[in-house]
């Protein structure tokens, strides 16, 4: 169930990349989010959101070492609801989603727990446990932009991918709380066809192989995902000792000093 709903080959990739390179960076790694927008030919689209527990769990998620799957199936199924009901709540106060610049709330999500090595579902020997969100809608008539608002309070970072019409776009985004991203802009939906009853069916064709220029883009995003990732790790880190030393190092200031 998990495989088919995470069905895009790149992201599935792609993230066991991202956070080797998280795990490699600080010795506890830095939680973030990420999150895949697919729009259809149909006009509709769906959130595909991978949730490190941590970032529901604390107010400052690096507090935490990542969460262990047996915090997961130890659950009673009350305590899994609630698990789900509290990253749901995380989920709709953090993201918001514009299309056309206008806003609107977080589709209602369906949730459930997925290996935070691999992204595919619980295994025995899964030691990390991550949630996938998923949502999904219709994109509003008319709309020609997409873009995420990024909650002042999150307290994580959010790596954005767009996929449309099975293409994915090979600039995936880097949001910071209390940030927009970009706009990124929608196709639109094709007209549905309808077949003629005088002309003959055509012959299914064979199956065709993945065309060397979609391999090449699957590795160009591969690489692109994974350099943004390092980054937004060494910047949040660099952040964190900037202000660190700005609050221990400052110079006193003259009502500081007694007289």
């Amino acid at each position: 169930m998990v495989d088919r709903i995470f069905r895009s080959r790149f992201l599935r990739t792609v993230v066991p990349i991202v956070l080797a390179a998280l795990s490699t960076a600080s010795a506890h790694v830095v939680p973030s989010m990420t999150l895949e927008a697919d729009f259809s030919a149909g006009g509709t689209y769906s959130l595909r959101i991978n949730v490190d527990p941590r970032i529901f769990l604390a107010t400052d998620p690096t507090t935490l070492p990542p969460v262990p799957a047996s915090w997961y199936r130890e659950q009673t199924p009350e305590q899994i609801a609630a698990t789900h009901q509290k990253a749901q709540e995380y989920l709709s106060g953090a993201l918001v989603v514009l299309f056309e610049g206008k806003k609107d709330v977080l589709p209602a999500c369906e949730i459930q727990p997925i290996d935070g090595s691999d992204n595919t579902p619980l295994k025995a020997d899964t030691l990390e446990v991550h949630l996938l969100a998923v949502a999904k809608g219709e994109v509003p008539a008319g709309a020609t932009t997409f873009q995420i608002d990024f909650a002042h309070d999150a307290n994580t970072s959010l790596i954005l991918l767009h996929t449309q019409g099975g293409n994915s776009d090979l600039r995936p985004q880097v949001i910071f709380p209390g940030e927009t991203s970009r706009a990124f802009h929608l196709k639109a939906a094709a007209p549905p066809v309808t077949a003629s009853p005088a002309s003959p069916q055509a012959a299914p064709s064979a199956k065709q192989s993945p065309s060397p220029a979609s391999d090449a883009n699957r590795l160009y995003l591969i690489v692109a995902v994974s350099i943004t990732a390092i980054l937004v790790i060494v910047g949040w880190q660099l952040l964190k000792h900037y202000r660190h030393h700005h609050r221990f190092h400052r110079r006193p200031k003259p009502n500081d000093v007694n007289n």
